[in-house]
């Protein structure tokens, strides 16, 4: 019995390795909570950055609809047919009646026309 008592008095572990022990224990915890967190805001900030291209895409997308759209409706083609179809008293411009200016006469025929 002696013998055994001895052989286990000599391995006690001290109070301050206790301590030393505990606070490696919850600065191993801490690390980890930090690194989920992290790691978690990390996620986050990925997901809204794909939501925001998602978003961006859309975005190009529906400009470039209204672009097509408004090409479309003011196309000289489109207009004279919806002039047609609304029975317009719009006539066409005879060409003849047309007057090409040259850039160099452009400002003296605008300042003659205020």
């Amino acid at each position: 019995m002696k013998k055994f008592k001895q052989h286990f008095t000599g391995h006690q572990i001290s109070v301050s390795m206790i301590m030393w022990l505990i606070a490696f224990a919850s600065l191993t915890c801490g690390a980890g909570i930090t690194y989920a967190v992290l790691k978690n805001d990390q996620i986050q900030v990925t997901r809204d950055i794909k939501q925001m291209n998602d978003e961006i895409a859309s975005c190009e997308l529906t400009g470039e609809y209204y672009r097509s759209k408004i090409s479309s409706l003011t196309s000289r083609w489109a207009i004279r047919d919806r002039l047609a179809q609304d029975k317009s008293n719009l006539q066409p411009i005879d060409p003849a009646a047309v007057e090409y200016i040259s850039p160099k006469n452009a400002s003296r025929i605008a300042a003659a026309g205020n």
